[in-house]
């Protein structure tokens, strides 16, 4: 398999795209990384500290973790630095990912001054090991980050809400079918970011359980 960015059917215009097609892009867009993380790290700070506290935690957490990485990486696309803002090409992965690192690192400085709850600490610091490990894998493999993060949210959700929010394992399956429809990911880098989805999502259960 080469490195090259693949061929994209969300770049087509939307009449001629297949509804499965359209279903695809749509799943991968709603169930993007950053979104995710923002409403489980939004749902943690909320859940953990009562409000205003809690508010200012997860502005801090969504902030660093999420939302000013996706600002800049929005930043790149639009001036021609990154081919899409889901960072198709994987050679263009490993700065934005280390940039990211630094930007969850400052997050997480802020947090600790602030004497967050746990297991909010533990959530941000599940993110960074993610980061890490798909920041290594990138060097000579392209894993789904996506497939990675909605793994990592699902078992987040069971852990803070209960069983009832295992019926939310219909979406990994969503996502990962997404993934691969559009070109984007082979069945093997899917799968591999199920596997560290849920290696993380153990971590951030041994955190809840004590949080």
């Amino acid at each position: 398999m080469t490195d090259r960015p693949p061929t994209m059917s969300a770049g087509l215009p939307t009449h001629t795209r297949r509804p499965a097609t359209s279903l695809a892009v749509a799943v991968s867009e709603v169930f993007a990384p950053a979104i995710l993380l923002s409403v489980f790290l939004a749902v943690t700070a909320l859940g953990s500290s009562p409000w205003p506290r809690g508010a200012l935690l997860a502005l801090v957490a969504v902030g660093s973790t999420t939302a000013l990485p996706l600002l800049v990486v929005v930043a790149l696309v639009r001036r021609g630095h990154l081919v899409d803002h889901h960072i198709s090409d994987r050679r263009q992965r490993t700065p934005v990912l280390a940039g990211t690192l630094v930007s969850i690192g400052v997050g997480l400085v802020l947090l600790l001054l602030l004497d967050a709850p746990r297991v909010l600490v533990g959530a941000v610091l599940c993110t960074v090991g993610g980061v890490v490990v798909v920041l290594v894998v990138n060097l000579w493999w392209k894993l789904s980050a996506h497939s990675a993060v909605v793994v990592f949210v699902v078992a987040g959700c069971i852990v803070l809400l209960g069983g009832w929010a295992c019926l939310l394992l219909v979406v990994p399956a969503a996502v990962g079918w997404s993934r691969v429809r559009l070109q984007a990911h082979t069945p093997a880098q899917v799968l591999a970011g199920y596997a560290l989805g849920a290696a993380i999502g153990v971590a951030f259960a041994v955190v809840g359980a004590n949080g």
